[in-house]
Order: structure tokens, then sequence, then C-alpha cells
């Protein structure tokens, strides 16, 4: 395979959408699947497919879900959830130890990277099943949570396979990436175990899209504390932290509470 313009490592629904973006303005992609076809998606693909969005009023809403029913309108109260809500509840649920900056960038870009994704068939419907209580004969939605994906998280990942595979998008399953390539200190690829042999992807751009570590039992004690290793966990067992380690291992700085 000749060179990509990108290389985007995992394939969960960040990931996808670094490769779908990234195609859309006009490069190469490649994406790389540590697992096989049957269990790809990451941690996303077992998740419940809800989504945090600001939407100031009905307008913005109706944006988001755009084939309400009258008979939806007229009987839900989806309230509005402003950026200043959602900015305050990252950093309470953080203890206020998110990247301000970043926050700042997930919040505002909410809303625009909801309907982006729209556009590859990803379907929002309001979140009645979980997050809605019928209050005086009107459902009212707690939680900051309003919508989720049709399909759940396995439908979401579906259908940004779907839009993948019909843009011709090269997806590589059972590729595990296990190293960046470098050229005076900055990425050019990627070198990745593929049935038991080594090979080396060139790209002018990596995306480390691999989640995290919670399937690694030894990171997990190593960094949570005393049991965590006995855990059980959700999601894919694929997630052992492997990104993690490439981009360390190439010179990228740890960042967060390790204590």
């Amino acid at each position: 395979m000749s060179g990509s313009d990108v290389i985007v490592v995992g394939a969960g629904n960040a990931a996808m959408c670094a490769a779908l973006s990234a195609q859309e303005q006009g490069a190469r992609v490649l994406v790389l699947e540590r697992a096989q076809i049957d269990n790809r998606g990451g941690n996303s693909a077992h998740s419940g497919g809800s989504f945090r969005v600001v939407c100031r009023d009905m307008d913005d809403f109706k944006k988001l879900v755009p084939d309400l029913t009258p008979d939806e309108i007229r009987n839900s109260d989806f309230g509005t959830y402003t950026e200043e809500k959602y900015l305050d509840d990252l950093a309470c649920m953080s203890q206020y130890r998110c990247d301000p900056d970043l926050a700042e960038v997930l919040v505002k870009q909410s809303l625009p990277v909801a309907l982006w994704m729209q556009k590859f068939g990803v379907h929002f419907i309001p979140i009645y099943s979980r997050q809605a209580f019928k209050v005086d004969g009107k459902f009212k939605f707690w939680g900051g949570l309003t919508v989720e994906v049709s399909g759940g998280g396995l439908g979401l990942m579906q259908t940004l396979f779907k839009a993948a595979e019909q843009r011709g998008m090269d997806i590589l399953y059972g590729a595990r990436a296990v190293g960046l390539l470098t050229e005076k200190g900055r990425p050019c690829g990627v070198r990745v175990i593929r049935n038991g042999e080594a090979t080396d992807y060139p790209a002018k751009a990596v995306v480390l899209g691999s989640g995290g570590f919670h399937a690694n039992t030894e990171w997990r004690a190593r960094s949570l504390g005393p049991n965590w290793d006995r855990a059980k966990v959700r999601g894919t067992r694929f997630n052992t932290g492997d990104g993690i380690t490439m981009a360390l291992d190439a010179g990228a700085l740890s960042w967060g509470n390790w204590s």
C-alpha cells in the first residue's frame, strides 16, 4: 500500500469522525483497527450512544432532531443546555481537572459537530427511554442529556463504518499499532503487527484515536490503585493503552493526575 496522507489509529466514534473529516478535506486516509471486523468500533460500539450537545433553544433542537413529530414537540419539554451549563458540568464531574481550553472547544463545537455527523447518516432521537420523566403530562429531561443515536452506540458505529466504506476509505482490521515512526522528531508513520508480521506504514500525519487503558489489568492497578486489576470492566477488550504507549515512547509528555 502506498503512503497515506493521514493514518488514524483506532476505530471508535472519535477516530472514525477524524478519519471522515480528513478524507472530506481531500486526504488519503488509512484506519488501523486492532479488532477484527466483528468486534470493531471500540468502546463506542458498547455505549448507549447518548450525546451531550449545546441547545440554546427549540430551533437548535429541531436542527439536531429534524424529524420531531408535532406530538413529540407538544408533549415534551426539552429545556435548554447552554455552553455555561455544559462547562459547569464538565468542571463538576472532573473535579475541575479538565483542560479548560479543550473543554471550551468541546462545548462550543458540540452542536456543529453533531450536525456535521448527520451528513454521514447519523440519526439523533430524543432519549425518552433513559433520561426523561413525565411531569404534569410532559416529558422532562434531566442531566443535560436529551438525545441519543438511533440504534445506540452499535448503530452509531455501523453508520460511520458504512459511510467510510461507501467513500472507499482503507480500513485494516486485526491491525495492532505498536509504534510511531519518526523523522527528525516528527511522526511519519506507524508500525503495525498484523497476522504475526510487522509492517511499517508511512504517512504525513498520524491521529491517535485508540482510547484509554481500561482493558489493561496492570495499568489499572498501577494508575488507579490496589484491587483495580480485579475489577470487572465494560467495553472493548482491545483498549490496553497502546496509543498512550506509542505517544510516550515518541517523546510526548504525560498529562493528568496519576497519583
